[in-house]
């Protein structure tokens, strides 16, 4: 297992490492103040992301929640393909913003 982190970049938030059931608790509590004091649009950089289960997925759309919702703002880029497949058959495709 790879250790994950978040880290502010000029652009948004940096994702990596594991979005999975035994990391997605703590990445929870770390992203509480990042999410909530950043400004405007928020971009989320997954990238970085090793590996993804739907507790990842979960945090996605938790985060999205906090930031007002589909029309928040908040806009994830890199999306692994892996998890793009478990956004799609969550039928979240239509409600998580992502770019290519």
């Amino acid at each position: 297992m790879s250790e994950t982190r978040l880290e502010r970049t000029p652009s948004g938030i940096r994702v990596t490492g594991e979005l999975t059931l035994v990391t997605v608790p703590g990445l929870w509590k770390a992203s509480q103040s990042l999410f909530e004091s950043a400004p405007g649009d928020c971009r989320v950089d997954l990238s970085g992301v090793t590996r993804s289960d739907s507790a990842g997925v979960a945090l996605l759309v938790a985060w999205m929640k906090c930031r007002g919702g589909p029309g928040g703002g908040m806009m994830f880029s890199g999306m692994p393909e892996r998890m793009k497949a478990l956004v799609a058959v969550s039928d979240l495709d239509g409600v998580l913003r992502c770019d290519v």
